[in-house]
């Protein structure tokens, strides 16, 4: 009699991130050969502001890394979701393991806050890099400081 492998799309998922972790090497040399004006951020290059995601691959390079300061730095934002997130994929391992459903289910109000935590990050980052000029990524802060000279 054969088996049936239990939550296929669930295992699916893990084999994707777990070879886009492996790939993130590769990803970094290959965009590092190509010229910078291919792959531009209009709110960064025209408006000057970091989106939520700004620094983001440099946050989970970090984490890859083993450096949880410098994943701070690059995006606190991510570096906090991915936190959440291991922390939310553990248990559902634990719910794989013990044959439990559902494995993973984010409530309604997990969106909602996801929406309301990322449009905070996005409006405080911003400020206080035009306002105070803290920019611990490093990329706009520069551009800030002389506007407010």
């Amino acid at each position: 009699m054969k088996t049936r492998i239990r939550h296929p799309l669930f295992l699916l998922c893990h084999l994707i991130i777990m070879l886009g972790a492996i790939l993130m090497p590769v990803y970094r040399a290959l965009i590092a050969l190509l010229p910078s004006q291919l792959f531009g951020c209009a709110l960064h290059d025209v408006l000057f502001l970091y989106c939520p995601m700004c620094g983001g691959t440099r946050a989970v390079e970090a984490l890859l890394h083993l450096d949880p300061w410098g994943a701070m730095c690059a995006n606190a934002y991510v570096t906090v979701l991915l936190f959440v997130a291991v922390i939310a994929d553990a248990v559902a391992w634990m719910r794989y393991f013990r044959k439990q459903e559902p494995l993973l289910r984010i409530p309604a109000w997990g969106w909602i806050a996801f929406a309301v935590t990322l449009s905070v990050w996005f409006v405080l980052r911003n400020y206080l890099m035009i306002a105070y000029g803290i920019d611990p990524t490093g990329d706009l802060g520069a551009f800030w400081a002389a506007v407010r000279s």
